[in-house]
Parts: structure tokens; sequence; C-alpha cells
């Protein structure tokens, strides 16, 4: 995470920025591109984070701009940047370490990356692509799958699938089955490498933008030039109408990223327009340099001198996802993007730390489908919780929260159960992070999977680990102890809850979840 301390006439106040790369790729490329471990070392993509990282902290040792005064809402304030690991993930890479076993290497390995927390990636082009009957990138997909839904890449990987949209049926087949059966999270589509380019606004292409929307799945768009970016603008405005028309439940579900789009086009309205528009997103890669500070200038005063914000009610940091494109540029191409994201300029020409925190990737966040659907179990049958508290907290400084994650460690290494997702709990408003998390779990005996809300309940002292029973919808923006709404929430979790004062007990009672 990217942490950002302000201090405001007299007053100290800290803000978490959760940090998610839009566009990375996971295969091999028949031009000769290659990412087909994300943990090798040196090449992976986990290490080039790293790598992004230690640029930016060489950035602020060459120019001073780590802390910096600057005026936000006409207050002036001294802003101090720093890095910071998300607290779920980290304490348990700790807790794995401290047992010894099968992935305690990883604690280790993530000490340069603690600033981008999660990346998306999807397929290359891939050399091996073809090789299902089903899709002509059915073979890709299951490798992205494969990769992020088990941990230890679920924790860092938001998998993408991709599909070829002349294959018209079986292309629209291909977005339920990477969705349904492969718990992809999003679509990729190339229509230049794939021989479409000329036919970007067509039918089949709607069709397969309409079965993307059923499951709420944001689809990016590789472009080449102006005349594809506003080709795809054409083709969201022409799917628009048809699900207006025809689906109109499927509309806060039509998501459509617009890739590389920024850079040659500083100052062009016309692909302003193309971007700003319902729907529609922007991602920011190959943009980088002093060109990356000339687009935000340039971006925001147009949008707002031209009251944009009526056109989709979002203000013009909304529509941006930050996004490097690896492995086609490196770390150098996305550390010369980020810095014009944190630097002084930024925030003296009128960014703001909300802005900041939707471009790092609060944005990339809000379009997933989890976010976006509600998440309800599908198991039938209820299963106990689990408070885990620690009566001698005073002494020995151990949380529930850290207990709690210990006693998921021990599982883990025991093959109990695996991690296919995590998803962020907000508090309140997607401006407050929390350190709750949802994890969709995979028990291991029965293939089972298992929505495991893992929450604080007093801050030090008690956490509840808690399968979502089945008639329960998890709540993003979090729960209220004392709110009616919540009451019969919290009383369900509590007819069936064991009490672990100790984290042996805790793997002990939670161990029956996954059984």
């Amino acid at each position: 995470m990217l942490t950002a301390t302000l201090e405001q006439n007299g007053k100290v106040k800290k803000e978490r920025i959760f940090v998610i790369d839009a566009h990375s790729h996971l295969g091999q490329d028949v031009d000769g591109a290659t990412m087909m471990n994300p943990l090798a070392p040196g090449s992976g993509t986990f290490d080039f984070w790293g790598n992004v990282q230690g640029r930016i902290k060489g950035d602020w040792k060459k120019t001073g701009e780590q802390s910096f005064n600057t005026m936000i809402d006409g207050k002036a304030t001294k802003i101090s940047w720093d890095f910071e690991h998300y607290p779920f993930t980290d304490k348990l890479y700790s807790a794995l370490a401290e047992l010894g076993q099968k992935h305690s290497d990883l604690k280790e390995k993530s000490k340069f990356y603690s600033f981008i927390d999660q990346g998306v990636c999807f397929p290359f082009q891939d050399v091996f692509r073809d090789k299902r009957p089903e899709a002509l990138y059915r073979a890709s997909n299951i490798n992205v799958s494969r990769f992020t839904t088990r941990f230890p890449f679920s924790m860092k990987l938001i998998g993408y699938g991709r599909c070829d949209p002349m294959e018209g049926q079986k292309a629209v087949n291909e977005v339920k089955y990477m969705r349904e059966e492969l718990g992809l999270r999003g679509l990729k589509l190339h229509p230049r490498s794939e021989g479409w380019i000329d036919n970007i606004n067509s039918q089949k292409v709607i069709e397969v933008l309409i079965e993307a929307a059923k499951y709420s799945m944001p689809v990016i768009f590789d472009t080449r030039g102006k005349g594809s970016i506003m080709s795809i603008g054409e083709l969201i405005r022409s799917a628009r109408n048809k699900i207006k028309a025809e689906h109109p439940n499927l509309l806060p579900h039509f998501k459509v990223i617009i890739a590389h789009f920024a850079q040659g086009n500083v100052d062009d309205y016309e692909v302003y327009n193309t971007i700003v528009q319902p729907n529609t997103y922007g991602d920011l890669s190959m943009l980088h340099g002093a060109g990356a500070g000339n687009f935000f200038k340039s971006f925001r005063k147009w949008f707002i001198q031209g009251n944009k914000y009526n056109v989709d009610n979002r203000d013009w940091s909304e529509y941006l996802l930050f996004a490097t494109d690896y492995p086609y540029f490196g770390d150098a191409h996305a550390e010369k993007l980020l810095i014009y994201v944190i630097n002084k300029q930024f925030f003296d020409t009128g960014g703001t730390i909300a802005d900041a925190r939707n471009i790092l990737g609060l944005n990339q966040l809000r379009i997933l489908p989890e976010y976006n659907l509600p998440q309800v179990p599908d198991q039938a049958k209820s299963k106990p919780s689990t408070m885990i508290a620690n009566p001698d907290y005073n002494e020995n400084s151990i949380s529930g929260y850290d207990m709690a994650i210990k006693a998921l460690a021990k599982l883990i290494v025991e093959n109990k159960f695996d991690i296919k997702k995590f998803c962020l709990q907000f508090h309140e408003s997607w401006e407050n992070l929390s350190d709750d998390v949802l994890l969709t779990t995979i028990a291991k005996s029965k293939k089972e999977e298992i929505k495991l809300l893992f929450m604080t309940i007093l801050k030090q002292q008690a956490s509840l680990v808690a399968p979502l029973q089945a008639h329960m919808e998890w709540k993003k923006f979090g729960y209220k102890y004392f709110n009616p709404m919540d009451r019969e929430f919290f009383a369900t979790f509590f007819q069936q809850c064991y009490l672990a004062t100790d984290q042996l007990k805790a793997a002990e009672y939670l161990s029956p979840i996954f059984s």
C-alpha cells in the first residue's frame, strides 16, 4: 500500500491507498514476450513491482519529494509518502514464515514489494492459445485461472480471460465459461492482434460485451492509435443503446476500459470525450514522464471547464486506471507514470488524495464483479463460526486478529483449504479501507467453495472468522454491531459460535468448516 501522512492545521491524518496495476500479462506471446511465473526471481511480475518501488524511492531521494508542502482544499498541507504492506496479507505471510513449512518463503520474497498490492493479468496472444477446441483462448484462460485462483497468487493477482469475438457463439460461451467455471473476473479483447480492428463496432463484439455485463465483468480493449480509440467509443455507444433497449438491468454492469488512450493524445478533446462517457474508463499504460504530468493537468482542466461531471456523475479521476502493460513496458516506464500521481506538481495543480486513490487502485476495485453483484454462498448447510480473543493481550500484545491469522496459516499448511480470491472490506464508504476481508476459499477435502468473513469485533481484542450462510449477503461497506439491519446477521453467527482463546484452539475450531 501507499500511505500519505497529511499535516494540516496542526492535525495529522494518515491515508491508506490500495494500489492495483490494471494491465499486465501472463503466458507466452507469439512475439516472444513471456511471463510464465509471476514469482520468478528477477523477471517475475512481483519482482517487477519491487523494482518500481525501488525506483520511486530513488526519485524521492533525488527530488526530495517524499514529503512536500502544498494546498489541499485551500489549506496549507504537508504530505509525506511511504509504503506499507496490507495488514492481512503481510500477517498471513509472517504466520506462514513462523511455521517454517510450505509458503514460508513468501514473507522474505514480499519484503521489497509492499507498494503495489495487486495486479490484473490476462493472456497474451499465447503460442498455446489454440490447444483446446472449445474456443481460441480456452487453453490461455485455463492457464490464467490456474495461477490466479490458488494461493499464494490469489492474494496478488486478479485474473481476466480472453476471447476472439469473431468466433461468434464460441466467444460468448467462453465468457460464460471463464466466469462460471474458471473464476476469472474480467475480459481482455485485442482487435489488432486477432485481425478484427476494422470490425470493432460489430454485432459479434456487442454480443460478447452483453455476455460480460451479465456477470458484471469489466472488459479491457487494446488500442493502437486514435482510430481504434474512436471506434471503441462508437462500439460502447452502440452496445449501451442495445443494452438500454433490451437488457436495461445490465446497464450498471456494462464496463469498458480503453487501454493506452492517453499516450500521444494529450489535449486531444475528441479522445477525452470518448473516455468521458457512461460505462467507460481509460487505462494509463504507456503514458510516462513529463507527458504524464501534462496529461493530468490538461485532462483535469478540460473536465472542470466543460462541466463534465454531469456526463456520468463521476469526477475526472474516476475515469482513470493506473496500468503498466508489463512485461511490454518495464519498471522505469511505470515509475515515470506513478511519480506524476504523487508528486508536488499533481497537488499544486489541483489533484487531491481522493484523486490519487481513485487512479492508483480504487477505480479498478469498484468495477470488479464481486463489488457489484451479491456475494451469497451456495451451500445450504450452516457451518460454525469462531470468535478468537486473547485474554492475555495486555501481557503478550498478541491480538485476536493475529491469532486468527495464525490459525488460518496453520490450516493452509495442513492443506485444509486454498484461497481462491480475497475481497477488501471498507468502513461505510470507499474512502475508508478496512483490515477486514472476505475470503473465497476451497475446502480441499470436498472441493467445496466457502466464503469466509474475517472481521475485527473489538480492536486488538477479538476477531470473528465466520462462513457466510446461504441466506447471507456480504456487505462491502462493513457491519455495525447495533444496526438493526445487521442484528440478524450477527445473531445468526452467534447461534453456532465457538470461543477460542489461543491459536491452537482457533485452528481446531476452524478446521471443521473445511471438512
